[in-house]
């Protein structure tokens, strides 16, 4: 749900969004993406514990300047053909002295698109999105016969990660596939011949200002500005983050 609260307006959009984290190791056709040990603030909970837990996080606009807000997640290191989205994005401009307020729950899901080349500045518009969790549902497949589309998830192995295998019929840089929250991507990679895709998330969560992005808009985060991440201590699920003249956000619990 996204609660957006101006001076002389109140505004009222559902916003359902996926928030994760992840590292990368590569064996042959075998992509491992995995996150960090821990979560996001010492003592966050694991996202095991966390699974179906609401979150929300409200952004108010204090710089001066109107900003488009997003929030997206970003590995632990930077990882060459591994994309972050803007999971979420306002859907317009947040004026000076306005705020905005996205909420989630961590719910997983498989995504795909038909992205072409997987590169920054692409949007990922998400043409299916499947339910997963990390014990019993974690395995899908990605099967371009009759058409692009995932298989029902099952049970394997390694338990704790969500895993997509790429048959041999799915051509190079035209689909790209990843894992998502609530139906929305998070993280994606290019889709080919013989891939597995296998995503270990742990939640980090960054808010971002800008220009000219929209849900889905896959990230150069190496050139995202006037951005910090949003720690949420143990047992705190709402956190209110503000961006002030000198464009630097501060964070409050709500």
């Amino acid at each position: 749900m996204t609660n957006l609260l101006h001076p002389n307006e109140n505004y009222y959009e559902r916003v359902r969004t996926v928030l994760f984290q992840k590292g990368y190791e590569k064996m042959g056709a075998i992509i491992t993406y995995s996150g960090a040990n821990v979560a996001s603030a010492p003592g966050a909970t694991s996202l095991d514990t966390a699974t179906g837990q609401k979150y929300s996080l409200t952004l108010v606009n204090n710089s001066g300047t109107p900003w488009t807000f997003y929030v997206y997640q970003k590995m632990p290191q930077p990882v060459a053909n591994v994309f972050s989205l803007a999971w979420f994005a306002s859907p317009f401009v947040i004026v000076d002295g306005a705020q905005i307020t996205f909420t989630w729950e961590i719910v997983y899901n498989f995504v795909w698109s038909a992205t072409g080349m997987l590169i920054p500045g692409v949007n990922f518009q998400a043409s299916q999105a499947i339910e997963a969790n990390l014990s019993d549902a974690n395995t899908t497949t990605f099967d371009v016969t009759p058409g692009p589309s995932f298989t029902p998830p099952v049970k394997g192995l390694p338990s704790g990660s969500l895993v997509i295998k790429d048959q041999s019929n799915v051509p190079n840089n035209t689909y790209s596939v990843g894992i998502g929250m609530s139906g929305t991507g998070t993280f994606v990679a290019q889709a080919g011949p013989n891939l597995t895709h296998t995503f270990t998330p742990t939640p980090s969560y960054w808010v971002a200002a800008g220009n000219q992005v929209t849900v889905g808009t896959v990230l150069d985060i190496t050139t995202v500005t006037l951005t910090k991440e949003a720690k949420f201590p143990v047992n705190v699920y709402s956190l209110k983050g503000t961006l002030g003249p000198d464009n630097d956000w501060t964070f409050v619990n709500a």
